[in-house]
């Protein structure tokens, strides 16, 4: 199998796979994975803390005790010890511990300890058992973040329990989606791989004519799901681009798609059974597909190995994409190059609509993952579920409001602050995501800022004007830096009667300051709206 040399994976760390020959593993443990996990911030009181377990049914585990131990900005301590005692024989396991803080604010240091007995002897884990790593979490309590009125916010990019493999296994449905509630989500999808949904439940080295795994996802999708977060079903598919190489294209709601080109599930094989083309035809009205991440650089082996390639315009244009995840857990080198892309569609007239994600598989902290495989893991502060975020205008948290609110692109993108851009035209309001003729002699552009105390206080907002055909970039026609402290903001600017039709779209940049004397930045962006001449 060759998916043991992949170089890049995103997953909590499989450790037990080894090759049939060659058996050696740096990292390999006789324990069962055993880890700690929580979500980054929570909106409320409530915090819940997860305790995952993977592979006790190949390992022997008696779970003694787990400590919780929080450490608060002001200097207050909180311990609580749970006393278990339960022999967990599980392929997947996982307890949730529930804490309310009524009277906390701000940042928390939490630790674990964990005591279990494996093979018959006694071990002391601290948040989790990886070899070669430490993992510390950081939790912001409580924090006043408030969404407009209509506005739910999600993830559209995350891997589950539903994607496993020789070298990496996701979060249970049920973690994540409280999980999701802790962090105000209103919804979230899985976008599992198609190479991870064909094989069977409970053996990856095998694919499964009968799809059961794909049905089942698709079952814990509608029954996980309840007015507080809603569960969309989808699939990470591997196309072919027009180079004949392996990119991503993220369905939901769909049927399955085939899609193993760089799923190194079969040595040298690496053509997918689908182009993009095949997918984007096929998929029902009602569903929706969205480029994946489709500027993110290719690491070198991947590019050799697997086939790894880019999205091009050509892609964009050729196939009618139409949404592109240009936000994929950070605000990177990558995404400002798919701004950049975006701007340059815009601009030759393209209606296209920009998402977020953050393809995190299981992380809701902190980033674990194989760094080379059999030989060395790794951990960061990086693709973490929920942290980037798309927000929709959609009345409601029912699956089909939000695709069509999506489809739409009444929407924004945010790692922190909320915005509200509309134009009012005499009587007449268009949202994002519109496209009208001006009527009035004086239209104006109206918008709305809100930041939380996590996000920080407003430091700039600008609206950008697009001319459609025009060979010039874009311009700046308002734009506002803010020296005071404040978090929300809202204004009018009036917008000019031009003789060529444009587009206008806003940008929001906020600043939050923190005891240990760091500056954390955060930003939102909104879609356009279109305005003819």
């Amino acid at each position: 199998m060759l998916t043991g040399f992949l170089p890049l994976i995103l997953l909590y760390p499989e450790v037990h796979y080894r090759f049939r020959y060659f058996k050696y593993s740096k990292y390999y443990i006789e324990e069962p994975e055993i880890l700690i996990d929580m979500p980054y911030k929570t909106t409320g009181s409530r915090l819940p803390v997860f305790l995952m377990i993977k592979d006790a049914d190949l390992f022997n585990v008696l779970l003694w005790s787990v400590r919780l131990h929080f450490t608060f900005e002001d200097g207050s301590v909180f311990k609580k010890t749970f006393m278990i005692n339960e022999k967990i024989a599980d392929r997947m396991f996982y307890k949730e511990f529930e804490f309310i803080f009524n009277d906390k604010k701000g940042f928390v240091q939490v630790t674990a300890e964990i005591q279990a007995y494996i093979n018959k002897g006694f071990r002391e884990i601290i948040n989790d058992n990886f070899s070669g790593i430490y993992s510390d979490f950081e939790v912001y309590l409580a924090d006043n973040e408030e969404l407009f009125d209509d506005h739910i916010q999600g993830d559209l990019h995350y891997h589950s329990e539903f994607t496993a493999d020789q070298v990496e296994f996701g979060a249970p449905v049920m973690a994540t989606k409280s999980c999701a509630a802790a962090l105000g989500l209103g919804f979230f999808a899985l976008t599992d791989h198609s190479y991870d949904l064909d094989d069977e439940m409970d053996d990856y080295l095998k694919n499964d004519p009968e799809l059961k795994k794909f049905t089942e996802m698709k079952r814990v999708c509608g029954e996980c799901s309840d007015d507080s977060v809603r569960i969309i079903p989808g699939e990470e598919v591997t196309v072919r681009n027009g180079k004949e190489r392996n990119v991503h294209l993220n369905i939901y709601d769909e049927d399955f798609f085939y899609g193993s080109g760089d799923s190194a599930e079969k040595w040298l094989n690496t053509r997918s059974e689908n182009s993009i083309s095949d997918v984007v035809e096929k998929i029902k009205n009602t569903s929706l597909a969205i480029a994946a991440h489709p500027f993110n650089k290719i690491p070198r082996l991947e590019y050799f190995l697997v086939k790894r390639g880019m999205w091009s315009i050509e892609d964009i244009l050729n196939n009618k994409i139409t949404h592109l995840q240009i936000l994929n857990g950070e605000y990177d080198e990558n995404f400002f190059t798919g701004l950049q892309n975006w701007i340059k569609l815009l601009l030759k007239g393209e209606r296209i609509f920009i998402t977020a994600g953050n393809d995190a598989h299981g992380n809701f902290n902190v980033f674990r993952q194989v760094k080379m495989p059999m030989f060395e893991l790794t951990s960061e502060k990086k693709q973490i579920f929920g942290k980037c975020r798309t927000v929709v205008y959609s009345g409601s948290n029912e699956k089909e409001n939000i695709i069509s609110a999506l489809k739409s692109g009444n929407m924004y993108i945010t790692d922190g602050p909320h915005l509200l851009l509309c134009v009012r035209d005499g009587s007449n309001q268009y949202d994002i995501g519109s496209c009208f003729r001006i009527e009035s002699e004086n239209p104006e552009a109206e918008i709305f800022i809100n930041s939380s105390n996590y996000s920080g206080t407003i430091k700039a907002v600008t609206l950008f004007r697009g001319f459609i055909g025009a060979s010039s970039d874009e311009k700046i026609i308002w734009n506002r830096e803010f020296l005071d402290d404040i978090n929300s903001f809202n204004d009018r600017i009036l917008l000019p009667v031009e003789k060529m039709d444009y587009y206008i779209r806003l940008e929001v940049f906020t600043a939050a300051g923190r005891s240990n004397g760091k500056t954390d930045h955060h930003r939102a962006y909104s879609n356009p709206i279109w305005i003819k001449k």
